[in-house]
């Protein structure tokens, strides 16, 4: 099989969320990371013939990058990467030394939705670097449902806001803007008052599921 430049994103993307990936026979893959604050799952073009173990994913990435456009042929203990006359025979990592999904989450019922766009998540990214700032806020409010960027720590630090929908209800949901891995793109936002959010693509399948910081309100 060759793998698709979607998939090899949807890779670098979990890389970034964890190094360990354990590739399930059938076409679902899915990641969660060390403290389990950040899960995300989807489904891909291709088909995987066995669960094959990956504990370094970016050596992997990188094992895939000396080839130009590999065939990847899989067996229970090892996959051979090739091209031409060249391989590399990449084994398989036990599953007992991974960190990976022991089952799929189950989303409550939400509580709060709202449209994110991706020119908006980019603009979180960028302006919680450049002002040094930790934690977004979505804060109902007046009817108003507003984004805001800072340091919930510290009432005098620099924010940033954006409206971004109707309410009619009050809430103040933080999250850690380290937490916000998803791969570029317009999403559908669901949160729950169980402390868990849900972020589904409008172009795919993919989901990220982030966990909401103790100190958030639903009223």
């Amino acid at each position: 099989m060759k793998l698709s430049k979607d998939t090899l994103s949807l890779f670098k993307n979990y890389a970034g969320i964890n190094s360990n990936l354990l590739l399930k026979s059938g076409n679902k893959l899915s990641t969660i990371s060390a403290q389990k604050n950040v899960m995300s799952d989807v489904s891909v073009t291709e088909t995987f013939p066995v669960d094959f173990g990956i504990y370094d994913l970016n050596e992997f990435l990188g094992a895939l990058s000396l080839f130009t456009d590999p065939e990847l042929v899989f067996s229970d203990k090892f996959v051979n990467i090739k091209e031409g006359g060249a391989h590399i025979k990449y084994y398989a990592a036990d599953k007992s030394v991974l960190s990976y999904p022991q089952k799929d989450i189950t989303f409550p019922s939400s509580d709060i939705d709202f449209n994110l766009p991706s020119a908006t998540l980019t603009q979180i990214i960028r302006t919680a670097s450049v002002l040094r700032a930790p934690d977004l806020s979505i804060v109902g409010k007046k009817g108003k449902v507003t984004l805001v960027v800072g340091d919930r720590k510290n009432p005098t630090a620099n924010t940033f806001d954006l409206e971004v929908g109707d309410t009619e209800s009050t809430f103040d949901v933080a999250m850690k803007v380290e937490n916000l891995k998803m791969i570029p793109g317009d999403y559908d936002v669901s949160i729950s008052s169980r402390k868990i959010s849900r972020f589904q693509s409008t172009s795919s399948d993919t989901v990220y599921y982030v966990a909401v910081e103790a100190d958030s309100s639903f009223e």
